[in-house]
């Protein structure tokens, strides 16, 4: 049995799936967020972002600028506007769903 896991199965990792020319999906578990698909630094591709699930955080693969995937803010990497966030579906085991 895997820890953290009831069925013993091991929960999937981060995804990130470009959806328009536009957008990425990010998905961590069952929470989704919808951004921007380029880094407002250089333009770095977001479908090759390194994500970290357990913060909630996305990396460019191109300068290593981080951004928090709830309010898109930049927390490391050279100066540049925040990512756009288009909407976020909350993570349903955070009891905000009804």
């Amino acid at each position: 049995m895997t820890a953290g896991s009831p069925s013993g199965r091991a929960r999937p990792g981060p995804v990130v799936r470009q959806v328009t020319e536009d957008l990425v999906l990010v998905e961590v578990g069952e929470r989704k967020v919808l951004a921007a698909a380029r880094c407002p630094h250089r333009q770095g591709r977001l479908k090759f972002a390194r994500v970290d699930g357990e913060r909630l955080r996305i990396t460019c693969p191109l300068h290593h600028s981080t951004f928090d995937l709830a309010d898109g803010a930049r927390l490391s990497g050279p100066k540049c506007d925040t990512l756009r966030i288009v909407d976020a579906l909350p993570d349903p085991s955070s009891g905000g769903a009804p």
